[in-house]
């Protein structure tokens, strides 16, 4: 089991419940997610396309979609975020 750290760069989130419960809603960059944790998050596009990039806490991997304003977009892959020691 790993943790992923989940960004979208060039729009903020907005996490306004952690695991179905409500929470005062934060502004984040980035957040840290496990498994079977889940996040509802609320964001404001404005562009047209944006990664949504998932990595593994080891920097290991990662997964990656595209948040966009229609159908056929697509958005660059971020560089990795290199492991801190």
């Amino acid at each position: 089991m790993t943790y992923f750290d989940i960004r979208i760069p060039g729009l903020k989130m907005t996490v306004v419940a952690a695991d179905g419960q409500y929470v005062n809603p934060v502004t984040v960059d980035e957040f840290r997610i496990a498994v079977a944790e889940t996040y509802d998050v609320i964001v404001e596009p404005q562009g047209e396309a944006y990664t949504i990039f998932a990595q593994s806490m080891d920097r290991t991997g990662y997964a990656r979609g595209t948040l966009a304003t229609r159908e056929g977009l697509s958005a660059a892959v971020p560089p990795s975020i290199p492991v801190l020691c």
